[in-house]
């Protein structure tokens, strides 16, 4: 009874909040669409500006104005309905539309203009309700405060600060005085066309009326400027269109003189001549020939009144709109404050963005002449229409099969034309106003593309890059190959690149941004549905972390059974046309004598791959080592405490850093436990947290999320007896361990690396830099930046000695360039001889070829004597690690056992007509030079030997290695492949 009564509440609880919460007021195409354009053209700029227009400019070039003018609007609404149709369309207006159509960065800096313009033209609109105002006081003998410009001011503030209450109560209200204020409009120019043929009356002839007459038509022609020019005129006309697409009545320039003294016998005598400084009244010298020509004269005035307060309302609810729109997205962290929560009464308006719009309009208001503010807005709408052409444009050329407009009548080109129309009248109108937009807008985008906004919202411009790219990769597929365009492109098999940030890092130094480079990895396991989804996860999540670290590469997995099999199939697969790898890049594995004869038979395989496949091959060794795994497993054992419970069983309990709390419960799953579910539908609903900045617990299945919630709250659980996962164990098609473990390590990895938002923005509190805090304080050197921080005076030995076609020497050089960690070292070429007596003219040689080859160098070093034995010490070293894998033959074994290429026997070391044996005492005085040489060195590159197929053992060409670069400073070990890299000529 007690639960029922209390499921009872909750719906009524719901019932309330569903009251209290009325969806946003919403509009017809009447009321939203119709009235609201219309209302546009019957705004100030009619009724007040366009018969002075008519005279300043004269009835030809006033039409090519309105023309022109209309010709924008057209191919705007044009573009308008293509962009519209093709989606749903929020709210924002143009800069939904160009944001989501050209990216956040053309769209956030159009917003900001827009949003102001309308903000603008609220100060516009409603100074030409204050001057007719004032007008009518002044006809009916009332003088407010001065009878001038400060009389539009006061009036105008007055008259927005009554607005800003009526938009403030809610839109339907606004809404439904607009329905009232269109109907007056339109009663008005009914009136004015009604006026207009009747006939005129003295009065109306003293100010200049004449009625339709062919003299009339004749005289106002012609332009007549008087202190302005084209480019003035059509900057005040233009906001006329800017809200609907339509011309304006150009009859008056017909019927009405430009000069009229108010006398009629001025008219009639002809006294007009040496009135064009005095005359009151006509095209030129009054405002209210609308008024004075209509049928009655204050059906006009109200007309007047209800257009420009329609305008004001319209400009003044779009403004905050447009405000609110661009605060919602976030792009720009300080307008976050504008954004306003709805009231969930039907009043949506952002009343802070609306407060923003009532002090702009204030500021405009101050101007206080309608001639002075309507430039200012004309750059930014032509601006505004400017991007709204080329976002259609940009949309259509693109060929993006999602841009599917419902909308059939429009033309890419008509709307490339609209965009460069209204460029090129931007800076006819006013070159420098046009010139600070530009600036503007560009400056925005800069910011924006610096700053890199966290939104998707599949713009034209990933539409076009898409084009762009694959059309020059197509170009490049049919592009020779020549030495001079030669560029090393790398994969570089780093497994995951999280626990190899330095192999990572280094390459990052060779190619920078202009070469590529490929991280390749290989996760064990078989092709199952689930760790499919975790390596796509992980995949997503690498692209993120290879950006944070600013690393210019690719990432790319492949799940295989075996090693080689996977390297294989990277080797095969990567890249594509002539973006392919020609180099094959790993790492040194230091412990290679220790690892099981499976180990070391994939390693020494792996390197033959690369020559298989006809790369270069080169292998980096660090003192340290590159893998961090161990590092990363020590810290997981002591950020995820251990415990057992009184029963024996294993138990696991978050700890208490709150930034790592949620990571927790996935981090928390060790390698000696299989707690992961292999439940799909939890994989589909958690995504493994790494797409989700907030964890819901409740999203989940009631038996397992009480689990999750425990883990949250810091309870222990134990998670093999938890009925959830005893009922997935069930399951039949549970994935094999080798999955499980690959799955874990995945998870693991991106909770690690810190590109999950649920990590929290601390640094200090990632998982990697408490690693890096707690090598610091113990002055331990880490592998995690060793080759981020640049080092002064540094020096680089390149011991080429092979000829591989010059990549060595390649290398070395490109990683004395800028951008890395060894930029403007020094190059020291050592090559061996077998003359003594040639030693100088070697050198000269070497030196002139390296000369040609543009190869900056500070010393060439020529040396002699290999054939000298080496130090007993170093024989006896290579004895003692050889020692380990020296059997007496390996005749006996089974060709197909890794044994049999891993192990070596007295007979190769000594037969092969002493060719292994030269070699090896080869390597032993290399090494010997080496130590002498080299050991201050900050990097050695060297040319190492090609192991040959089925004619040298594992261990002992992994023994040369070893000897080659054991106790040295960071080695690289090259080896091209026979082709140049390397020209003469230009």
């Amino acid at each position: 009874m007690k639960d029922f009564q209390m499921k009872a509440e909750e719906k009524d609880e719901r019932k309330d909040d569903t009251k209290k919460m009325k969806p946003p007021q919403k509009f017809g195409w009447i009321e939203g669409v119709l009235v609201r354009s219309a209302m546009s053209i019957f705004g100030v700029i009619f009724y007040l500006r366009l018969t002075w227009v008519t005279g300043q400019a004269g009835i030809l070039l006033a039409s090519g104005i309105v023309i022109v003018s209309s010709i924008i609007a057209l191919f705007t609404a044009l573009s308008l309905c293509a962009i519209c149709s093709n989606g749903r369309i929020k709210g924002g207006g143009p800069y939904y539309i160009i944001s989501r159509s050209l990216g956040p960065e053309f769209g956030g800096s159009i917003g900001i203009i827009f949003s102001t313009a309308n903000a603008v033209a609220v100060g516009i609109t409603i100074s030409g309700f204050a001057e007719t105002l004032n007008e009518v006081l002044k006809s009916y003998g009332v003088v407010f405060i001065d009878g001038g410009i400060n009389s539009v001011r006061v009036l105008s503030w007055i008259t927005e600060v009554v607005l800003f209450i009526i938009v403030i109560t809610g839109v339907n209200f606004e809404s439904k005085t607009q329905l009232v204020l269109m109907t007056v409009a339109v009663a008005s120019v009914a009136n004015y066309y009604i006026g207009s043929v009747l006939k005129p009356t003295d009065s109306q002839k003293a100010r200049g009326m004449t009625g339709y007459k062919m003299s009339t038509f004749s005289d106002n022609m012609l332009p007549n400027f008087r202190g302005e020019s084209l480019s003035t005129i059509f900057s005040i006309y233009f906001p006329a269109i800017t809200g609907f697409l339509a011309g304006a009545n150009m009859s008056a320039g017909s019927t009405v003189l430009r000069d009229a003294s108010g006398s009629i016998e001025d008219i009639v005598f002809g006294n007009l001549s040496a009135c064009n400084e005095s005359c009151k009244y006509g095209l030129l010298n009054s405002y209210q020939v609308i008024e004075m020509e209509g049928g009655w004269g204050p059906l006009i005035t109200l007309g007047i009144f209800a257009a420009s307060l329609s305008s004001a309302l319209a400009a003044m609810v779009s403004a905050p709109q447009i405000f609110d729109a661009v605060a919602k997205d976030k792009i720009f962290p300080y307008l976050e404050v504008l954004t306003s929560v709805p009231s969930g009464k039907g009043k949506n308006h952002p009343k802070k963005a609306l407060f923003l719009t009532f002090c702009i309009a204030a500021l405009i208001i101050a101007i206080g002449e309608i001639n002075s503010i309507a430039p200012i807005i004309t750059n930014f709408y032509m601006a505004s229409y400017a991007l709204i052409n080329y976002a259609c444009f940009d949309a259509s050329f693109a060929q993006s099969p999602g841009f599917r407009p419902a909308f059939r009548h429009y033309n890419k080109w008509i709307s490339l034309l609209g965009a460069l129309i209204c460029i090129v009248l931007m800076f006819y109108i006013n070159w420098w106003a046009a010139l600070m937009t530009t600036t503007f807008i560009l400056l925005m985008y800069v910011y924006l593309v610096r700053r890199k906004p966290d939104v998707n919202w599949g713009t034209s411009s990933q539409a076009n890059m898409y084009r762009s790219a694959l059309q020059k990769i197509l170009k490049l597929q049919n592009m020779p190959h020549h030495v001079k365009t030669y560029r090393p492109q790398f994969l570089v098999l780093t497994g995951s690149p999280v626990r190899r940030p330095a192999l990572v890092d280094f390459v990052s130094n060779i190619t920078k941004d202009s070469c590529l480079m490929i991280c390749g990895h290989v996760v064990p396991g078989t092709v199952t549905e689930r760790l499919i989804a975790a390596v796509d996860n992980f995949t997503q999540h690498m692209f993120k972390w290879l950006k944070r670290r600013r690393v210019y590469a690719f990432y790319r997995a492949v799940i295989s059974s075996t090693l080689l099999e996977g390297a294989q199939s990277l080797l095969q697969l990567s890249g594509m046309s002539n973006l392919m790898p020609n180099i094959l890049f790993i790492g040194y594995k230091n412990n290679w004598e220790e690892c099981t004869l499976k180990e070391i038979y994939d390693y020494f395989q792996l390197i033959h791959l690369g020559f298989d496949f006809d790369k270069g091959v080169c292998i980096l060794r660090l003192p340290q080592g590159f893998d961090i795994s161990q590092l990363i497993d020590e810290t997981r054992k002591t950020e995820m405490l251990h415990q057992t419970s009184d029963d024996g069983q294993n138990v696991w309990t978050a700890q208490s850093d709150r930034n790592l709390r949620k990571t927790s419960i996935q981090s928390a799953v060790s390698s000696d436990t299989d707690v992961f579910p292999n439940d799909l539908e939890y994989k589909n609903r958690c995504k493994f947290l790494s797409q989700n900045s907030e964890f819901d617990a409740s999203s989940l299945d009631v038996n397992f999320s009480e689990s999750i919630i425990d883990v949250i709250n810091g309870k222990s659980i134990a998670p093999r007896t938890h009925p959830a996962v005893k009922s997935l164990r069930c399951d039949p098609g549970y994935e094999s361990s080798i999955d499980e473990e690959s799955i874990r390590d995945l998870q693991f990895e991106i909770v690690t690396s810190n590109v999950h938002k649920a990590l929290g923005p601390r640094k200090k509190s990632t998982v990697l830099n408490r690693i890096k805090w707690k090598k610091k304080s113990t002055g331990a050197s880490t592998q995690f930046d060793v080759f981020k921080t640049k080092i002064k005076k540094a020096v680089i030995d390149v011991w080429w000695l092979y000829d591989d076609g010059g990549l060595t020497v390649l290398i070395s050089h490109l990683l004395t360039l800028n951008k890395s960690y060894l930029q403007g070292s020094k190059l020291r070429i050592f090559t061996i001889t077998n003359c003594e007596s040639k030693i100088e003219e070697e050198k000269q040689k070497l030196a002139e070829m390296l000369s040609k080859f543009r190869i900056e160098f500070s010393e060439v070093c020529v040396l002699p004597n290999l054939n000298t034995p080496p130090d007993s010490s170093v024989q006896e070293e290579f004895t003692k690690f050889i020692e380990k894998f020296l059997v007496p033959t390996v005749s006996t074994m089974d060709p197909s056992e890794p044994a049999f290429s891993v192990y070596t026997d007295e007979t190769e070391l000594t037969n092969m007509k002493q060719r292994v044996k030269f070699h090896t005492l080869r390597y032993l005085r290399i090494r010997h030079l080496l130590l002498d040489k080299s050991k201050t060195a900050n990097l050695i590159v060297l040319t190492f030997p090609i192991p040959r197929k089925r004619g040298i053992s594992a261990s002992l060409y992994l023994t040369w290695l070893e000897m080659l670069t054991k106790d040295l400073p960071p080695i690289l070990l090259v080896r091209g492949n026979q082709k140049a890299v390397l020209t003469f000529y230009s």
